[in-house]
Order: C-alpha cells, then sequence, then structure tokens
C-alpha cells in the first residue's frame, strides 16, 4: 500500500507542476528549431568559439586553469569538474552560443565543493537505483519500503544540488553575455538589444523546463522502483 500511495504522489505531482510551471512540449520543440534570418545574421559576427570562452573566463576571472576542447562531433556545450574541461560542441542555433559558453564559464567558476557533491552524489544515486531495481527484479531486496524513502530523500538532495548549480549559470549567463558584447563591441546597439530579448525569451521558457526536466527525472525513478515492488 505505501509503495502504491507513493507512486500515485508522484504522478500527481508531475502532473501539478506541468500545470503550474506551463511546461508546453511543443513550445520547447519550437524553440529547438526556431532560427530568423536577423538572428543568423547576428550570429555571423561572432569570433570562434574558443576565442569567446577564452574571453568570457578572463572576463570571470577564472582562465588559469580551465582546459578549452573544441569537439565538432558533439552536440552540446558542457564543463566537467573532474578534469576541469569546458567542451564545445556545435550550436543548433549559433546565435545561442555567447550565452551558452557564458553558461559553462559560469559552471568552471562555481565553489568546487559543491561542483565535486553534485557530480559525486548524482553518480551514487543513479547506481543506487539501477542496483535495488535488479535486486528488486531478482526478489532479493529485503525492506522496499525504506529503500523508497531513501530513493525519494536522494532524489530531493541531488535536485537541491544539480539546480543551485544550474540555476546560478541560467540566470547569470545573459548579464554575462551582455558583458561580454559590450565590452568587445561586436554588435551594433540595435543587433545587441534584438540578441537580448531573444535570450530573455529563451530563458522564460527554458530555465523553468530544466527545473521541471531535474524534478521528473528524479520522480519517474521513484515511480519505476515503486511499481515492480508491487508486480
Amino acid at each position: 500500500m505505501f509503495d502504491f500511495s507513493v507512486l500515485v504522489i508522484c504522478v500527481i505531482t508531475i502532473i501539478l507542476l506541468k500545470i503550474f510551471l506551463n511546461i508546453n512540449f511543443k513550445t520547447m520543440k519550437k524553440l529547438e528549431i526556431e532560427n530568423t534570418d536577423m538572428l543568423n545574421k547576428i550570429a555571423s559576427k561572432f569570433p570562434e568559439d574558443k576565442k569567446i570562452c577564452e574571453t568570457i573566463l578572463k572576463q570571470l576571472n577564472n582562465s588559469s586553469n580551465v582546459n578549452i576542447k573544441i569537439e565538432s562531433e558533439y552536440n552540446s556545450c558542457l564543463y566537467t569538474i573532474y578534469n576541469n574541461t569546458i567542451t564545445i560542441g556545435k550550436f543548433q542555433q549559433n546565435y545561442m552560443k555567447i550565452q551558452t559558453i557564458a553558461h559553462e564559464c559560469i559552471h568552471s567558476s562555481q565553489s568546487k565543493r559543491t561542483l565535486w557533491s553534485n557530480f559525486i552524489f548524482t553518480n551514487i544515486y543513479l547506481l543506487y537505483f539501477i542496483i535495488i531495481l535488479i535486486l528488486t527484479f531478482l526478489n532479493k531486496l529485503p525492506y522496499a519500503n525504506i529503500h523508497t524513502c531513501i530513493l525519494i530523500f536522494g532524489g530531493v538532495i541531488q535536485f537541491i544540488l544539480r539546480m543551485c548549480l544550474e540555476n546560478d549559470a541560467m540566470i547569470k549567463a545573459k548579464y554575462i553575455a551582455k558583458e561580454y558584447i559590450e565590452k568587445n563591441k561586436i554588435l551594433t546597439s540595435k543587433e545587441e538589444e534584438t540578441l537580448l530579448e531573444e535570450y530573455d525569451r529563451v530563458n522564460k521558457i527554458g530555465i523553468p523546463f530544466l527545473n521541471y526536466y531535474q524534478v521528473t527525472m528524479n520522480l519517474i525513478k521513484i515511480i519505476i522502483f515503486s511499481f515492480f515492488t508491487l508486480v
């Protein structure tokens, strides 16, 4: 009965959060493929990716130890704490690259304790979920209710760690990008205004979506485990 109640509560929570945060998957999909001629023209004025990254790192006073890798086969841009590296891949929307690179540069300047805690705890949490799921399949997991509670509280900790880092980077990235554009005078005032308006539009949709996505992924783990303890 406990696991069934947990399963129902998790499903209801996902639905309510989708409504309350006004999450629209069609809007997100449209955001991914949308690209206007004006924004393409603005993006053509940007320096090369590595140069942008180096300049923003200096802007953040964090240029000494961070490695920068350009990986054309990647479809994302990310910072990894274990090798202190920003990896820059292809951009689906080139006009987003300054804000996206700024986002990863901010990650590189965040608290190393929090970054390492997020990296280690997230991997332990995922490994724990896989192990208890396998043991449940094999009917070798005693005290399932306790493991459900561990998944719930572990998910809360993992969500807080991850989103403290992500929300900090997402909120600051636009302002770092604005400072970069103004200092380096790569755009006209009108182009800067157009680009920053687009960043605002993307952030207004993207920040709530990422929070919703992260909490939903953790709730889905709990739903999956609770389901298999019932069957």
